[in-house]
């Protein structure tokens, strides 16, 4: 792969899926970037505006959803040959997997105020609730560059999608120590708030996975561009 793989597309139907897709990750980065606030503002026990906050992410959560559609309509009307279709189909649906995993994550943190001695022991140490979440934003940030400079620099695009697998891994490790904290203090924590933060802790690992995912078919497209 050379050092700058550009893209030729027919017409002007792939540039604006390109386009598309380009602001469908941006909405998705606005409720990623949202859930982070959210975590915040539950770490200072500010519920009312958790909940404000949650109504926010579902409105570009909604948009996020008009831009997906009107760029799959756009790829079956004829964007892109038979043999990338597909994987740009798919890297629609994966980019939206990112915005439902982060309305999940909210819609669990958000269903009952979990009180704050029982997440004390998130906020201290080397693995803290606050990196889980920034390195999860730091996830879809990278995606977003890869994502971007995919039509004019195949190389550079591949790079940013195996830094978000690096990410990943990174916040799979977090998790795994939080989730260790968790089951640590099991025996302080009622059965309902210990499920409902384990639940918050998965659900947030889902949109690192989701993005990883992402980064995953953007190498795959790259690869077939160029052979």
């Amino acid at each position: 792969m050379g050092k700058n793989t550009l893209f030729r597309f027919r017409n002007k139907r792939e540039t604006r899926v390109l386009d598309l897709i380009k602001e469908h990750l941006a909405m998705v980065q606005n409720c990623v970037r949202e859930l982070t606030s959210i975590v915040d503002s539950m770490e200072n026990a500010n519920w009312m505006l958790v909940r404000s906050q949650a109504k926010l992410l579902s409105k570009y959560e909604n948009i996020a959803d008009d831009l997906h559609r009107e760029a799959v309509i756009q790829i079956a009307q004829g964007a892109f040959f038979a043999g990338m279709r597909e994987d740009f189909l798919d890297l629609i649906e994966k980019v939206d997997d990112i915005a439902d995993a982060a309305q999940d994550a909210v819609r669990v943190i958000a269903e009952a105020p979990i009180e704050h001695k029982n997440l004390e022991y998130f906020y201290t140490g080397d693995f803290t609730l606050r990196r889980y979440v920034e390195n999860i934003n730091a996830c879809v940030m990278t995606l977003s560059e890869s994502i971007s400079i995919l039509r004019t620099n195949g190389k550079g695009a591949v790079n940013k999608a195996l830094e978000v697998e690096k990410l990943e891994e990174e916040v799979d490790r977090i998790e795994n120590e939080l989730t260790s904290k968790l089951f640590a203090h099991r025996q302080n924590v009622d059965i309902f708030t210990y499920l409902q933060i384990r639940e918050m802790l998965f659900k947030l690992d889902e949109v690192a996975d989701a993005a990883e995912n992402c980064s995953d078919l953007i190498i795959t497209i790259v690869v077939k561009a160029v052979s």
